[in-house]
């Protein structure tokens, strides 16, 4: 599957899934519904677009800039946005504004040789199809995942076929907005198949060199400050029962060098690591994860029950998404780092707490999601081509 947008274009895909950058959750999501369709299909025809800097990757840059910026510098200003249209309209002139954001350079792109189906896993390119299936403009099957736990007026439009929801309540929440329930399947959200598979964690623990201690989990997110990360991790190795911590720094080389500098004072193992791509092996060995509450990495904690202290989500969807785990009893919430510190420590000294938070998540975890939806896509293409020869 070429990376370049043209490349994708030139190989008039039957199945394109549409995603954007603004966090990774989008993205993780349409590559783990593209990865389930290539290695089970003989002969995938399955591309993969972001939406955005394919359209205008002028705009691109700026909306990105601005939700990066507002999201790290000025939370409470992404929050009133997020909030303020939540419940908008989608026949209102703001909504219909966002659904024509780019639908002229998209529809110029595939009218010759239009996909069969189109997979949206970012709200506005959900609209933008739904607007162009309603003008008549194209006939493709158009599914909608959503990746958070909260409903937003943003995914809600006329033209979708299918919404695929992460949970009974969201299912429950889109249908108290008008939606015919026999549209809405609750396959989880699509997370890496690797999720749904065992893992050697002797093998993982003896790599990192943690033995038989409880390990905690923390990542701390790409918008955390420096100055807070630093917090957490020393409020963690604070902590008095016998554990070892893994660290993944990410991509910013400064949070590994802050975290490799107190290593070498720290009470109890410590692990740092920079970008890994084997989170399912650590969230399998763990016995908690420290973390905000994206989308994506709620999903994978619940696919390997990993019970979630939250620290600071992001206003609006991780908020939501944190209020998620809480409710179902498979979070706690930590205003700070001292309640980081209170929050782990209890659990850790009482066992009995993670295992049944642990059994809980599992229950709402759904490893399969990204299998869901393929059938379902492949069920489309099915029904189309049955429908062409007919």
């Amino acid at each position: 599957m070429p990376d370049d947008h043209q490349g994708t274009l030139k190989m008039q895909p039957r199945v394109l899934i549409l995603a954007a950058r603004y966090g990774d959750g989008h993205l993780r999501a349409a590559k783990a519904i593209a990865l389930e369709l290539m290695q089970n299909q003989p002969n995938p025809s399955v591309g993969l677009l972001d939406y955005y800097r394919f359209v205008n990757p002028r705009l691109d840059k700026t909306i990105r800039w601005a939700y990066l910026s507002s999201v790290r510098f000025a939370p409470s200003l992404w929050r009133w946005f997020y909030t303020s249209t939540q419940s908008i309209d989608p026949a209102s002139t703001t909504q219909q504004f966002f659904n024509r954001i780019g639908l002229h350079r998209f529809y110029q792109a595939i009218r010759d040789t239009p996909p069969e189906v189109i997979v949206s896993t970012y709200p506005t390119a959900a609209g933008v199809v739904s607007t162009l299936k309603r003008r008549g403009r194209l006939t493709v099957a158009n599914f909608v995942v959503l990746t958070d736990y909260s409903v937003h007026s943003q995914w809600i439009h006329p033209g979708v076929d299918r919404y695929f929801v992460g949970s009974e309540d969201i299912k429950a929440s889109l249908v108290r907005r008008g939606l015919d329930p026999s549209i809405i399947t609750v396959s989880g959200i699509p997370v890496d198949r690797r999720f749904r598979l065992p893992v050697d964690e002797a093998a993982v623990r003896q790599q990192l060199g943690v033995g038989d201690l409880p390990v905690i989990l923390f990542m701390g997110g790409a918008y955390m400050p420096q100055s807070e990360f630093a917090q957490v991790l020393q409020a963690i190795d604070a902590i008095g029962p016998p554990h070892a911590t893994v660290v993944v720094a990410g991509r910013a080389g400064q949070r590994r060098a802050i975290a490799e500098a107190y290593a070498s004072q720290a009470k109890h193992t410590l692990v740092v690591l920079d970008y890994v791509d084997n989170v399912h092996e650590l969230m399998a060995i763990s016995a908690m994860l420290v973390s905000k509450a994206g989308g994506l990495t709620t999903t994978e904690s619940l696919c390997r029950g990993l019970p979630v202290v939250i620290y600071r989500p992001i206003p609006g969807q991780e908020d939501a998404n944190a209020e998620f785990l809480v409710r179902h009893d498979v979070g706690i919430r930590a205003r700070d780092e001292v309640e980081v510190k209170a929050i782990v420590e209890r659990l850790l000294e009482n066992p009995w707490q993670l295992k049944a938070m642990a059994r809980q998540a599992k229950l709402l975890g759904h490893p399969e999601a990204s299998a869901t939806v393929a059938q379902s896509i492949v069920e489309a293409l099915s029904h189309h081509q049955t429908g062409v020869q007919g």
